[in-house]
């Protein structure tokens, strides 16, 4: 097998590479990856070789590529052989499989499978001798290895690496490396820029696909997000998920959506009502009064407070800012801004550790009704990443469903559904 300190240049074949290290390194690991992809227990005697045939001296990795040759190649004495390929930015062929397949029967095997690897499911179908896992599949089947392999530890942590970076490069157009387990931005781990946009596109993928907020809120699973994920000198990172009555051809300003930022020390969770919305929307809201408003926000409040209660360290929380922009691209100037607990506006039966004091919900009020600016209102929650354990826990999507579709009846204003 190709020394584990022997790199290759390609980023895809450093991914295979790692994957091949861990499991020559570790013959536990190997046999329990044989039995995941093909369901039986490998041979006794496995071997494994990586861009090369069993038995033939190692090659370059130009000369590897030249040639065509299996990514992996796992096989015993006899006539057995797993062969893997795998791509991330190439296209899967069948043709390439085919030719891995025959090559192996003029080889003298019988006993063949082929692992194909993507970061998405094929196009085409496959030939039946092919089975296909994405390498979040892989990362899965890592993880729940590396309790009993520091090989499988090293190699899930390393793709968590790879696919940060990625990120960041764009080498990873579609797809994920990995899965979703929470958000572990802590005092101990903080915040980064690189792995901040590797989870929120999990995050995004993961809510993306949602029943309940498509039946509840009338999410769009099909709606354009943000083109690309900016951000490295900000506060965080941040994508929305359209509603099914923006259209994709309008900007995504002119509606109401769901705004997911991973910020520094918090993940925030909210509807926005962005500064451009169409002003039908926005009267929907100001016609109401400020006492119906006030009734409205109660409803929210009620219904965050069912949700977080659940979240320990989360809080339900408004935004409004008025900024504007020197050119296209630049950083937006703060011309104003005010953050606030949603439970300042309405006193709480038993105990209540947040002082009342309502003139934050009308000075929301009379901004959004005597709006001159660019104005934006957003209601949602915060989760901090100090005090809110739950944000380390995959579950956390759980609560940012909830609270999107907590704030129901905003929307249905919004949109006059209610």
């Amino acid at each position: 097998m190709r020394n584990i300190f022997d790199q290759y240049s390609q980023p895809e074949n450093r991914l295979t590479h790692a994957l091949v290290c861990a499991l020559g390194e570790d013959n536990k690991l190997l046999r329990y990856f044989i039995r995941w992809v093909t369901g039986k227990a490998g041979p006794k005697g496995t071997h494994i070789v990586e861009q090369r045939l069993p038995g033939d001296p190692e090659l370059s990795e130009d000369e590897s590529e030249r040639r065509g040759l299996p990514d992996a190649w796992i096989y015993d004495d006899n006539s057995w052989s797993l062969l893997v390929e795998s791509k991330v930015s190439a296209v899967l062929k069948n043709e390439q499989l085919c030719r891995h397949y025959n090559t192996a029967l003029r080889r003298g095997f019988d006993d063949i499978t082929l692992l194909a690897i993507d970061v998405i499911l094929p196009k085409q179908k496959l030939p039946e001798y092919v089975i296909f896992r994405k390498w979040s599949e892989v990362y899965t089947c890592l993880c729940k290895q590396s309790q009993y392999s520091d090989w499988a530890l090293k190699t899930a942590r390393y793709m968590e690496v790879v696919e940060s970076k990625w990120s960041v490069d764009g080498y990873l157009k579609e797809g994920a490396l990995t899965v979703f387990s929470g958000i572990p931005f802590s005092n101990d781990n903080p915040y980064n820029y690189s792995e901040a946009k590797r989870l929120i596109k999990l995050v995004m993928g993961e809510l993306r696909v949602r029943k309940d907020l498509k039946t509840q809120l009338g999410m769009n699973p099909h709606g354009i997000g943000r083109g690309a994920i900016t951000g490295k000198d900000g506060a965080g990172v941040w994508d929305f998920l359209r509603l099914k009555t923006s259209n994709n051809k309008e900007a995504f300003t002119k509606y109401p959506h769901l705004t997911l930022a991973l910020e520094r020390d918090r993940i925030l969770t909210i509807i926005t009502v962005p500064h451009g919305i169409k002003t039908a929307f926005r009267r929907n809201v100001v016609d109401l009064g400020f006492e119906g408003f006030s009734e409205l926000m109660a409803d929210v409040n009620n219904n965050l407070y069912k949700v977080l209660i659940k979240t320990e360290g989360a809080a339900p929380w408004v935004i409004v800012v008025q900024r504007r922009y020197p050119t296209q691209r630049s950083a937006a100037i703060m011309d104003a801004r005010i953050e606030y607990d949603l439970r300042t506006a309405f006193p709480t039966k038993g105990k209540q550790t947040v002082k009342v004091q309502q003139e934050w919900l009308k000075a929301t009020y009379e901004a959004l009704s005597r709006k001159r600016s660019n104005l934006q209102v957003a209601v949602g929650a915060i989760f901090p990443y100090r005090t809110c354990k739950m944000t380390s826990n995959k579950n956390i999507i759980d609560s940012i469903a909830s609270t999107w579709i907590a704030c129901k009846p905003l929307v249905d204003t919004l949109l006059k559904k209610r």
